[in-house]
């Protein structure tokens, strides 16, 4: 049923149609739903969720008398989406983002129009806030790889010993994850300590992380001794990585026992199957790491974070059980949201936390 507030509109003239886009914001959000208003000349229009595991796509109705198309779509409390509009005028079909919409968000492939179903709202300590004072990059150059970007907190001591986080991705956890804007704010907050954080970038990504001996050495042989020659480096290291990169994370600590003291691992693409046809020269590495895999020689402390709308998240669930029924100390979380940087950035100031001050006592 067409909501009450877009009813009035059957038949309205341009002016109230203008009127009423002018002083709307889209969507409309409401507890458990939101709706979605196109305007425009078309024979279809639909909305294709950009996140595999939301069902889709959604027909919209046209509004009678009017250029105007509509769509009510029931989303759970806290639940944020990414979407493209599909627009079908004569035999020409365009996939585009909302026009109405003036929120979106950018990945490696492009942007994406977002919806922010009621309840979700962007963490503060994922924003900038000019009280905080910001970390520093320095640039370090290992042999074998892309050079790293190394942040260093704020007022830090050089001569101070500080946890590693060494991330997977790096490049894409700064861009997109909000990364460096997140430590400033974990570590002014008091949420965690100070810590080094090396962000590296892959050469070849789908070879590499697809549980590699190569970059499993190249990180622990070539690029945690280049780091700890160069600043003091504690006891913790964590290692941490989204989709492959959580991936990569777990083999490099997996072959290389004692390497690290904890794991920060989001939407792990985890697959148990080999896959076939091109995928399987990175699917099958992969498979065969999780039958081999000994649980017991991984790191103590393990966050796991995955969104509810992603295909993996059977797989994500039982790495978790898996881990867990192996004694080690785990945290996992889920977010209704898919494999976007933005629901991995959510999740960073309770998996850091979790992976650099300890489970928590209270």
């Amino acid at each position: 049923m067409i909501p009450s507030q877009l009813a009035a509109l059957e038949d309205a003239d341009n002016t109230a149609v203008d009127s009423f886009v002018r002083d709307q914001e889209f969507p409309m959000v409401e507890s458990g739903k939101a709706t979605f208003l196109y305007r425009g000349q078309a024979e279809a229009v639909s909305l294709r969720p950009m996140i595999a595991g939301f069902p889709g796509p959604h027909s919209f109705q046209q509004i009678d008398g009017t250029d105007l198309w509509w769509l009510t779509l029931s989303l759970p409390e806290g639940a944020r989406l990414e979407y493209k509009l599909e627009v079908q005028r004569g035999h020409y079909t365009e996939w585009v983002n909302d026009p109405l919409n003036p929120l979106t968000t950018s990945n490696p492939f492009g942007t994406n129009s977002v919806c922010r179903a009621h309840g979700y709202q962007v963490p503060s300590w994922t924003l900038p806030d000019a009280a905080t004072s910001p970390g520093t990059f320095e640039t370090m150059d290992v042999a074998g790889g892309n050079p790293l970007q190394v942040y260093l907190p704020p007022g830090w001591d050089r001569s101070t010993p500080l946890a590693l986080l060494f991330v997977h991705d790096g490049g894409d956890y700064l861009h997109y994850g909000s990364m460096g804007t997140v430590l400033d704010n974990l570590i002014a907050g008091g949420s965690i300590p100070p810590v080094i954080a090396a962000f590296s970038s892959p050469l070849q990504r789908l070879i590499e992380y697809a549980a590699s001996a190569a970059h499993a050495a190249y990180v622990v042989e070539g690029v945690l001794p280049a780091i700890a020659n160069a600043y003091p480096i504690g006891q913790q290291r964590v290692v941490m990585g989204a989709s492959l990169g959580a991936v990569a994370a777990l083999h490099a600590a997996w072959t290389h026992p004692g390497a690290f003291s904890a794991m920060l691992l989001q939407s792990g693409t985890f697959a148990q199957s080999p896959g076939w046809g091109s995928a399987r020269h990175v699917l099958g590495p992969i498979a065969d790491l999780l039958v081999r895999l000994e649980p017991s020689v991984l790191p103590h402390q393990v966050f796991l974070s995955c969104g509810t709308y992603e295909r993996m998240i059977g797989e994500n669930r039982a790495m978790a059980g898996r881990l867990q029924r192996a004694g080690l100390d785990v945290r996992y979380v889920e977010s209704r949201d898919g494999h976007t940087w933005e629901g991995w950035r959510d999740r960073l100031a309770e998996g850091l936390a979790w992976v650099l001050t300890g489970p928590d006592d209270g």
